[in-house]
């Protein structure tokens, strides 16, 4: 229901969590000219046609708290679009809503139409009562269909017209509240109230039936006439009575004419000249009773007291509360046990639902059923302990939907002290959750780059530390220090060291998804890596990180390079404690500062090593694609029962100029964070297309095997350089197999699943590589083209292992089931190859049979 309504909406609506788009509708892809894809999941950063209109755009939104104006996004061909935009309230702590149209607020004059506003007919057609939008000459822009039916106007007859031809309307005590409106036409008065119009200056006027709250005087006003509880003012002077309400006339047997000019003290039945409050003893009706007495002054002089007392009954009804009836607010009353009693007009406008509804009913009946019994019972205790709560609180209306308001409930008792009703008053929550999410955002970000603060990472750490132990996974704290950044301030100025700054944080966000940076200082900076297995993964995030401060930063018509210091330290190896590796990471960063600057030191000496290592290797990495220094390796595929060769396997190596040949998994790591992977993949198959076509044409027509990668598929274009390689190379599709990561069969990328069934039409094979490893997705592996299933290494190697047999033996009989073909990797001894084939494996692969061989070597093995 959720994402249909989402999707109805004509504007678009884009929610936000720590400047990620985590959804959007497909109005926001039409306005923005771009695909799903391109928008969720991506930084909101990515919006905006320049680093400066984000950081405008940021500023405006989660610093300053704006809730409307007008935004400049960017479009693709570098094309940009004006577009307005409304901020929701926070949703919940940390995530934010943006509601879009294609409508600039531009401050448009009366004579100039504005383009049809989307949200505000849809409110006003909602509304019951008359709604009226008028502009700062007090000319009506815009009616809605109850308020052209109220003043006997049809269509747009009302637009143009003042609103003085229409109707009175008394000023309100503020800019915005409640109004008395007087009709023209000599129709009663009506309450009205006056809200924030959709442009500057503008204002909507929401009229109802009810009659106007009349002005309070404290002596002769309905109010205090009509109160239900006996009110009296007296002279501090004499005690002589000024005025007295109905209900002070009703209990003393007396008209309240004859009341004014009494004194006091006739009324009481004991000598007390005090007007302190008290249990006082009055005579009224003939009757004695005792009752608590409020006596309040009326000035700071004390020379006027009013004084409010009860009846010789505690009992509450009611109508006692019917004075809450003209409040604007929602009012809703509850008896001692909270059930509810009443509620007055502006709670059944709010929720459509009548009293009668409730009346009688637990306060959890007007609640939306969001809050358990838990929160009612945590309410009553505090309202029991305290006399007061006040708090969220999910009303429902009579089409059953939910909403929040902002609750305030106080205990009315009696003369004992016992309570016998609660009352509660309901606030809007827009104002205060926007107010929330300003200040929650501001807790927790840095106001000048929009980065989160050093806490942030503590606790993220800790949330992530339970996780990365129990995978024997790292994680790793750096500190990085921007070396002589005083300089700039000092060359440039302090308004330009800051557009570094931010643009330095925007480029760290885009860096790589494994880090989180944190500022922790006006140059300094705390990295979180994670999601990391290898402890040499590390030192390539570490680099990138490094790699990524080291091109040239604008500010303003110049350029700027900067270098910068890292220390970093490893959980779990170095440390467990927040603390404690932060300590370890400033020490290596002191270390690394000693060493001049730009450099990188870890705590562990081996990682320094490695650091070194990898910085070389990607150096010479990006020299070996343009020299193709790559070459394949073949590896016989054996039917283990004939010991005939019905397949081969390609492995792709380094020919390193001073290393030889290095294996794929020493290398293929740090080119996938060199971003060189997809170009050594696509060679690869170029190679592998070559040689398999010179065996064909020889007549010796074996498929052979080659690895692929998730990110190739994806995104590497894999399936129109194997197709280009198969049309130069005249090989058939079918002697191609690539060997497919199982997360292949578990991700919906829709790129993804269209490249598996080319290939596949195509008549290319496929096989899953690593099987038995995990548990086996079977229900994947029927909507996934798979032919073959290569089983993991380390179940070969272990297949002495009773439990490892196990798995094996059912992982052997659920291919089977599927009809799926089964190969063996890695067969390295006798016994392995038997206990294959006694499970049925015959089609096996290792040393057992032949090494890895050059592609002449391999052709003469065949």
């Amino acid at each position: 229901m959720y994402l249909s309504l989402f999707e109805l909406m004509n504007e678009g609506l884009i929610i936000a969590s720590d400047e990620t788009i985590l959804e959007v509708n497909s109005a926001v892809c039409r306005l923005l000219e771009r695909s799903y894809r391109d928008l969720a999941g991506q930084p909101l950063s990515s919006l905006f046609p320049t680093e400066r209109a984000f950081l405008k755009a940021r500023g405006a939104l989660f610093i300053q708290g704006e809730m409307r104006g007008s935004l400049r996004v960017g479009l693709p061909g570098g094309r940009e679009r004006d577009l307005s935009y409304v901020a929701a309230a926070r949703i919940r702590p940390g995530v934010h809503a943006l509601i879009l149209s294609p409508d600039p607020v531009t401050g448009l004059t009366p004579n100039v139409q504005r383009a049809a506003d989307m949200v505000w007919p849809r409110l006003a057609a909602a509304l019951d009562q008359p709604a009226l939008v008028i502009d700062g000459r007090g000319k009506i822009m815009a009616a809605n269909a109850p308020a052209r039916r109220r003043f006997s106007l049809e269509g747009g007859a009302l637009t143009g017209l003042s609103l003085s031809a229409l109707c009175t309307v008394s000023a309100p005590a503020r800019e915005s509240g409640p109004v008395t409106v007087t009709p023209a036409d000599g129709a009663p008065a009506m309450h009205g109230r006056l809200l924030a119009g959709p442009e500057p200056g503008w204002q909507i006027l929401l009229l109802s039936a009810s009659p106007p709250i009349a002005a309070v005087d404290t002596r002769a006003s309905q109010v205090f006439r009509h109160a239900p509880h006996a009110m009296l003012v007296v002279r501090g002077s004499d005690h002589t009575i000024l005025a007295a309400n109905d209900m002070a006339a009703s209990l003393h047997g007396r008209e309240r004419s004859a009341l004014i000019g009494m004194r006091l003290s006739t009324l009481r039945d004991e000598p007390v000249n005090t007007l302190e409050s008290g249990t006082w003893r009055w005579l009224g009706g003939g009757k004695t009773f005792a009752t608590h007495t409020q006596a309040q002054a009326l000035d700071g002089a004390h020379t006027e007291w009013l004084i409010v007392h009860g009846g010789p009954s505690a009992s509450t009804t009611p109508a006692d509360f019917d004075f809450f009836g003209a409040n604007a607010r929602a009012v809703i009353v509850t008896d001692a046990d909270h059930k509810i009693l009443s509620t007055n007009a502006a709670f059944a406008m709010l929720t459509g639902i009548d009293i009668d509804a409730l009346r009688g009913k637990p306060l959890a009946d007007a609640a939306s059923g969001r809050q358990d019994d838990a929160f009612f019972e945590r309410m009553r205790s505090r309202l029991g302990a305290e006399h007061a709560w006040q708090g969220e609180f999910w009303l429902r209306n009579r089409k059953g939907e939910a909403f929040p308001e902002w609750l305030s409930f106080n205990t009315v008792r009696n003369a004992e002290g016992a309570a016998v009703a609660h009352i509660g008053l309901f606030s809007d929550l827009s104002a205060r959750k926007q107010a929330e999410a300003r200040s929650d955002y501001l807790a927790n970000h840095d106001a000048l780059t929009g980065l989160p603060k050093a806490h942030f990472t503590r606790a993220r750490f800790a949330e992530l530390a339970p996780g990365a132990q129990r995978k024997q996974q790292h994680l790793a704290l750096a500190y990085v220090d921007i070396d002589q950044f005083k300089q700039i301030n000092t060359s440039h100025g302090a308004a330009m060291g800051d557009q570094v700054l931010q643009q330095f944080a925007t480029r760290i966000r885009q860096c790589s998804p494994r880090i989180q940076l944190a500022r922790v200082g006006s140059d300094r900076f705390l990295a979180l890596v994670h999601g990391v297995e290898l402890l040499s993964e590390i030192t390539r995030e570490v680099q990138s990180l490094h790699d990524a401060i080291a091109a040239p930063f604008k500010a303003g018509d110049a350029s700027v390079t900067l270098t910068a210091s890292l220390g970093a330290a490893v959980f779990p190896s170095d440390g467990t404690d927040f603390d404690e590796l932060c300590a370890l990471a400033a020490s290596a960063l002191d270390r690394a500062r000693l060493e001049g600057p730009g450099a990188i030191r870890f705590h562990t000496e081996e990682l320094n090593t490695a650091s070194f290592e990898q910085a070389a290797l990607e150096r010479a990495l990006t020299h070996a694609v343009t020299r193709n220094e790559f070459a394949m390796l073949f590896q016989p595929v054996v039917d283990a029962q004939t010991g005939c060769i019905i397949a081969a396997e390609a492995l792709v190596r380094w020919q390193h100029p001073d290393m030889g040949l290095v294996p794929a998994h020493q290398f293929l790591p740090i080119a996938q964070s060199a971003g060189l992977d997809l170009e050594i993949g696509r060679a690869a198959l170029r190679m592998v297309c070559r040689h398999a076509a010179e065996w064909h044409q020889g007549g010796l027509s074996i498929p052979v095997a080659i690895g692929a990668t998730e990110h190739m598929l994806t995104y590497g274009r894999l399936q129109e350089t194997l197709f280009e390689a198969l049309a130069e190379t005249g090989l058939p599709a079918s002697a191609i197999e690539l060997n497919l990561p199982e997360s292949c069969l578990t991700q919906e990328h829709g790129d993804l699943v269209k490249a598996l069934y080319a290939l596949d039409n195509a008549g290319v094979r496929l096989a899953v590589a690593g099987v038995g490893g995990t548990p086996l997705p079977l229900a994947r592996l029927r909507q996934r083209p798979v032919h073959r299933l290569k089983l993991d290494r380390a179940l070969i190697r272990d297949l002495g292992n009773a439990d490892t047999h196990a798995i094996l033996a059912a992982t052997i009989a659920a291919s089977t089931a599927l009809g799926l073909r089964l190969q063996a990797v890695g067969v390295e001894s006798i016994e392995q190859q038997d206990a294959l084939l006694a499970l049925g494996c015959h089609r096996q692969q290792g040393r057992l049979f032949a090494a890895p061989l050059a592609p002449d070597d391999f052709a003469q093995l065949l």
